[in-house]
């Protein structure tokens, strides 16, 4: 199967370096990352936790780049009562 997949510039440029410095294929990397992704997915609970974090880092680091404030957020402490 072939899908492709437009990324943004900065993203596909942190892609290609991440792939020339495991020497790696830009679609083999890929391909690694995804099957890391589910593996973590499907895996233990400490697995799973760690998969959820980095996504939800990924996801603030998104929403912070594209102009977005923090004032007034809640932590993830706050939020889960830890």
């Amino acid at each position: 199967m072939a899908t492709v997949v437009e990324l943004p510039q900065q993203l596909e440029e942190a892609v290609r370096a991440r792939a020339a410095e495991a020497g790696l294929s830009v679609d083999a990397y890929v391909l690694r990352v995804l099957t890391a992704d589910q593996l973590a997915a499907a895996g233990t609970a400490a697995e799973r936790a760690a998969r959820a974090g980095a996504l939800a880092a990924a996801a603030h680091r998104h929403w912070v780049e594209g102009g977005r404030s923090e004032a007034g957020w809640l932590s993830v402490e706050e939020v889960l009562g830890h």
